[in-house]
């Protein structure tokens, strides 16, 4: 489906009636309202949603071991796998929930019944902080260091498991699917539009982490864990109340069904057709109504071009009408599939870096809890409050591309193509997970002496390396997907975090079971060694996706030029 055929809607709500998907190319509704749907207008309105739930889940989610830890009695080791897992989990359900949003719901929908639910998980969570039957009795610093804290009980696991749960259906439709409904309103606007919508739309995104990672974390800390968690719920019906504020000015697609049928026939043609000879030329294959847009033939996994071959047995008497899409499938469908096929190869090498980033969120807030914290003689920065640096450089960073890059680039006649923008973040991550392990080589030397500043150099460069990765993998996925399944590119996205979680989940059970780098006293472990061999993991994992770059060609449309340049 080509921009064009975005569909508006008439109804101030957008109605989720799936639809049966049409093989040629899909007829326009148009538009009945005096004035054009989308644009900038609906930023304030889709900015200020992600903002304010921004901060709320990410005050949650930055305090969320230390929480773990000292309230609910959790040690090290098991907190970190509750948070790796717990962390994967909200990263994979967008995938679920950008395949309902595409297919059924419709982002709009997707994204309000999303919010209702993470209303109701944070709901749940601040009733831990206010019920002290909710929670383990509270334990003395010195029976913590010694293990002796009474555990929490099946039922206050209960809870927190039931807490995480609500948490993770509500990521299913909010997360990532705000992403791509906000893309939509600038799908008009061409691809400069997007792209910038994308890098503001981070920007603002990482400016909300670090106001909850350094305000709300404060409150949670030193004030009190039920005032800060109350903030968290306010400020996510706050961003609800302001998401449907926006309604009536958004451009909402409708859903067409299941956009993976399509792709499914393809298969099956080909399958059918695997006998056949393919053509010499593009001429002998099924383009469907019109062949004026969409995608153009390619040569890369040409088999699958055997599903569009015609024969007599396809074509009806009039030559045009298809009588089986089992049987054939249009060269549009046929390319919608290889463009996935081929995004996979990068998307396994965004892996990685995930787990990079992971560590760096759980490990170095338990190395700023064994450091010297003070800002002067009386103020004592929270832990967690650490990760903003990471944040802060990746919100400069995004800023400075947008106002700074991109300009000096188009007038030297540069191209930052996407892969490229994803390959230098990946540098800089290594780089920071090398500075990590020499800093923590020289925490272990003075231990509490140290201070946490020393944790500035490894934060800044995760975050500048971040700020190149985030924003480019959103926006490669975005462009480089079929439109009818543009949410699912942005749920591959957090699939491929919550990938990072759960491989660096198992990984930290690996080294805590075979070495003695990571044990639950930090004092007492090698972080130094676990952050070295991540960096060698970096260096490899950063090979690889050069290789799967350079084979990579961007899909091409019909209409305008074929850019068939490495990336």
């Amino acid at each position: 489906m080509a921009v064009d055929n975005m569909v508006e809607m008439e109804a101030p709500l957008p109605s989720f009636k799936p639809a049966t998907p049409e093989l040629a190319v899909e007829k326009v509704e148009k538009n009945t309202d005096k004035e054009e749907r989308g644009g900038w207008r609906t930023f304030p309105f889709i900015i200020g949603n992600e903002v304010s739930s921004g901060i709320a889940i990410t005050g949650l989610a930055a305090n969320m071991i230390v929480y773990l830890t000292t309230e609910f009695n959790i040690n090290n080791i098991e907190a970190t796998h509750i948070i790796n897992i717990s962390s994967g989990g909200i990263e994979l359900a967008p995938l679920i929930g950008a395949f309902l949003a595409d297919a059924y719901l419709g982002r709009f929908w997707a994204i309000s019944i999303g919010s209702v639910l993470s209303i109701i998980a944070m709901i749940l969570l601040l009733l831990t902080a206010i019920i002290d039957s909710l929670r383990p009795p509270p334990c003395s610093p010195n029976l913590r260091a010694a293990g002796s804290c009474v555990r929490p009980t099946t039922g206050q696991y209960g809870v927190l498991y039931l807490y995480f749960a609500l948490l993770i259906a509500g990521a299913s439709g909010a997360r990532y699917n705000s992403g791509a409904f906000g893309a939509d309103q600038f799908a008009k606007g061409g691809r400069k539009q997007i792209q910038s919508f994308f890098n503001w739309y981070y920007c603002m995104l990482f400016v909300s982490i670090m106001i909850a990672s350094t305000v709300i974390v404060y409150i949670q800390s030193n004030v009190s864990w039920a005032w800060g968690f109350g903030i968290c719920v306010a400020l996510t019906g706050i961003s609800l109340v302001l998401f449907l504020s926006g309604t009536r000015f958004y451009n909402c697609i409708r859903p067409e069904g299941s956009p993976f049928t399509g792709l499914t026939q393809v298969v099956v043609a080909c399958l059918r057709k695997r006998h056949l000879r393919l053509p010499s030329n593009g001429e002998d294959l099924y383009y469907g109504i019109t062949v004026q847009s969409g995608l153009a033939l390619t040569q890369q996994f040409r088999f699958l071009n055997k599903a569009a071959i015609k024969t007599s047995q396809d074509i009806s008497a009039d030559g045009h009408s298809n009588l089986n899409p089992w049987r054939l499938c249009t060269v549009q469908q046929v390319e919608e599939l290889k463009s996935i096929i081929k995004t996979l190869t990068i998307w396994s090498g965004i892996i990685i870096p995930a787990i990079l980033y992971t560590q760096q969120n759980t490990f170095s807030v338990l190395q700023a809890l064994t450091m010297d914290r003070h800002l002067g003689s009386h103020f004592k920065i929270p832990a967690a409050s650490y990760i903003v640096f990471n944040l802060l450089a990746c919100a400069i960073t995004l800023g400075m591309y947008e106002n700074m890059v991109v300009p000096w680039a188009a007038a030297k006649g540069i191209k930052i193509t996407q892969l490229r923008r994803i390959a230098t973040g990946m540098v800089i991550n290594i780089v920071g997970m090398a500075v990590a392990a020499i800093v923590e080589r020289k925490r272990l030397n003075r231990s509490a002496e140290e201070s946490a500043f020393w944790l500035l150099p490894q934060h800044v460069f995760i975050g500048v390396g971040e700020g190149f990765l985030s924003a480019g993998r959103i926006d490669f996925f975005y462009s480089e997907f079929p439109e009818t399944v543009r949410s699912t590119a942005t749920g591959l996205v957090a699939a491929s975090m919550a990938t990072g979680f759960y491989l660096s989940s198992l990984l930290v059970s690996i080294i805590h079971q075979n070495t003695d780098w990571l044990n639950d006293g930090l004092n007492y472990s090698r972080l130094d060694c676990f952050y070295g061999l991540l960096c060698v993991m970096g260096v490899l994992n950063f090979c690889y996706f050069t290789i799967c770059a350079r084979w990579y060609k961007y899909k091409a449309k019909i209409e305008g030029s074929h850019n068939t340049s490495t990336p």
